[in-house]
């Protein structure tokens, strides 16, 4: 009975290490709240177009806003990851594997061997590197 009390509290304390840090979450989104929010559409015209394909754009707009649990159409291109979006604090531990699980299954592009978010400073930069890799296998 003691060790499955213990593990039930190793359990929550673990779960809380690779949860969200929802008060950093709420910070970023008062930090962004003050912009206007853009739909998908007008992102891509306003911040994409026509330099990143439009299915890249809207990948980046929907799947960053279900990670990070932020409004993404408040976010800038110049927004930096970690600094301004503080996206390791506020996106669950595993989000990059589901990132590129969800980039494989909407492009058939494996990124798990390439993708490596710390070495990407912003948004932009994040948008060029997914705008490479789409481009090199479908236009080699």
């Amino acid at each position: 009975m003691w060790r499955s009390l213990k593990n039930f509290f190793y359990s929550l304390w673990t779960y809380s290490d690779l949860s969200p840090d929802l008060k950093m979450r709420r910070c970023v989104q008062r930090f962004l709240h003050r912009r206007s929010l853009l739909n998908s559409c007008e992102w891509y015209e306003r911040f994409c177009k026509p330099d990143i394909p439009k299915p890249i754009s809207d990948f980046v707009y929907t799947r960053m806003s279900h990670y990070a649990g932020l409004e993404f159409g408040r976010v800038l291109p110049t927004d930096r990851l970690n600094e301004d979006l503080h996206l390791t604090l506020i996106c669950w531990f595993d989000w990059e594997l589901v990132f590129c699980e969800d980039f494989l299954r909407t492009f058939g592009i494996d990124l798990r061997d390439r993708f490596a978010p710390e070495t990407l400073s912003t948004v932009q930069d994040l948008l060029l590197f997914l705008k490479h890799q789409f481009l090199s296998v479908n236009h080699p």
